[in-house]
């Protein structure tokens, strides 16, 4: 008999720990996870914390390289329209003095002073993208051809920090966003105020005929706005060079991103194919068990009565 209660509390054990095996596997199933907190990952939950803030990192790096890579398309047609300015200003002298012609040129200067100067001040998310470190002023402070005239010294139409903006990505040397308004248009203001003087003198239009000496001053003028536009061309280029830069960055983190999710996957996500194998074993074992149980259970009651 004594043989008898042993057996029956060994198997009702059994049938406690099945029973919570069964509660378990049915929580996976019904969850998807393999466990409900940490603890229930055991000896995994470090893996799992470390690939998660892992894969964190990784997205939040690649959402900043998403928004710097909207930062340089408005950057980069900036620079453009700058070059396209001062290149139609060349053009626009050229032709005037192919034509003997000068009258227009002061029209084209302000149209094309305007556009430069609208470009030079573009913002990105409400802040100046050519101001160095300083934020909420854009780096152009004249908005007149009669206030670069009237500046003295040229430095004055400037307000900017000392520094340039820069951001690290974790990947090397800092990058530099963009040089300052003042390190890229001195020589193009200049070549502006040269202008707007010429004009000023000739009385406020060149006039036709053109001398040969206002031939080759505005020639000059013509020829030191095409290396502006020239160097423009060069920094948007730059902008370019650096939008490629962080796509290859963005394709790189978007696969380690898809392989730690692979991994936190595989540490969190519970296995329904191989837990239902595991269910219906258990499921057989707890029956048998329980059969076993019952009849044991009988057994003991017929000896002792």
């Amino acid at each position: 008999m004594v043989a008898g209660v042993g057996s029956t509390t060994q198997i009702q054990l059994d049938l406690a720990r099945m029973g919570q095996q069964l509660s378990e596997i049915q929580n996976q199933l019904g969850s998807g996870a393999r466990a409900s907190d940490l603890k229930g990952f055991g000896g995994q939950a470090g893996a799992l914390l470390s690939t998660q803030s892992l894969k964190a990192a990784a997205d939040a790096k690649s959402s900043l390289i998403a928004q710097l890579q909207s930062r340089f398309d408005v950057q980069g047609a900036a620079l453009q329209q700058v070059a396209d300015s001062s290149r139609s200003l060349a053009q626009s002298i050229r032709t005037a003095i192919s034509a003997n012609d000068g009258r227009g040129i002061s029209t084209d200067l302000q149209l094309d002073f305007n556009s430069i100067v609208s470009a030079l001040n573009q913002t990105w998310n409400g802040q100046p993208l050519f101001a160095g470190e300083r934020q909420g002023a854009p780096p152009v402070q004249v908005d007149s051809l009669q206030q670069l005239v009237s500046a003295s010294p040229m430095s004055q139409i400037f307000n900017e920090a000392q520094r340039e903006q820069t951001i690290d990505l974790g990947a090397g040397a800092p990058i530099v966003l963009a040089q300052k308004a003042s390190e890229m248009s001195q020589g193009l203001f200049d070549a502006m105020k040269r202008l707007q003087l010429m004009i000023n003198g000739a009385g406020g239009a060149i006039g036709q005929p053109i001398s040969q000496a206002d031939q080759d001053t505005l020639n000059a003028i013509a020829a030191q706005l095409d290396a502006q536009a020239s160097s423009f061309d060069t920094q948007s280029g730059r902008a370019g060079q650096i939008q490629a830069q962080l796509t290859t960055q963005s394709t790189q983190l978007q696969a380690q991103s898809d392989l730690m999710t692979k991994e936190i996957g595989d540490l969190r996500d519970a296995d329904p194919a191989k837990l239902s194998v595991q269910l219906n074993l258990l499921m057989t074992q707890y029956q048998a068990s329980a059969k076993v149980f019952a009849d044991l259970s009988k057994l003991t009651l017929l000896n002792y009565l």
